[in-house]
């Protein structure tokens, strides 16, 4: 069964902890966000020169229209009041529309708490609530960390499609993980 939303917790570290909907009054939290990831340029898609507070601004109306017509579930993840990160399950199209693919994202001082392991779950939750019946999401192939988590959470992986994403001066592979609900 999904938590009810907005769900609080302690992490491993005593931090407190809310995951919730996004609101537009994350606009400015989501610009600083999106930038700082860039910033640190660490194992997510996200990538290059800054996003203009114009383009958060849409992607937020984006996510928040999508979720509103049942096509994504996005969660935002506090802590200590600080917006610290999201995640989401994207529903798949036509004859994919029993698939979700899940993405997280944490800044860089509230990883390894238990927080990410939480985040996962409850999307595995709310997927399951809306009905979907696997799940997929990519990884890079040269984190270990993540890697560990999501299988630690039931996925398998499908395979890696080396040399799948342009990461600082090289390539490295994409890892495909499913798991079925």
């Amino acid at each position: 069964m999904a938590k009810q939303l907005p769900y609080k917790f302690k992490s491993k570290k005593g931090n407190d902890v809310v995951f919730r909907y996004p609101t537009m009054d994350d606009l400015d939290a989501v610009f600083d966000f999106a930038n700082a990831l860039i910033d640190e340029d660490t194992f997510i898609e996200l990538s290059g020169k800054h996003k203009s507070r114009e383009e958060q601004e849409k992607w937020l109306l984006d996510i928040m229209e999508q979720t509103k017509k049942g096509e994504k579930v996005h969660i935002v993840v506090e802590v200590n009041g600080e917006y610290a990160g999201n995640g989401e399950v994207r529903i798949g199209k036509s004859r994919k529309k029993h698939v979700g693919e899940l993405g997280i994202a944490l800044a860089k001082g509230y990883r390894d708490e238990g927080i990410g392991t939480i985040l996962m779950k409850t999307l595995i939750d709310e997927a399951r609530a809306m009905g979907l019946t696997l799940l997929t999401l990519n990884c890079f192939e040269n984190n270990a960390r993540a890697c560990h988590v999501y299988e630690k959470l039931g996925f398998q992986k499908a395979g890696v499609i080396p040399n799948a994403i342009k990461w600082k001066d090289g390539y490295v592979g994409e890892v495909k993980f499913y798991r079925s609900l």
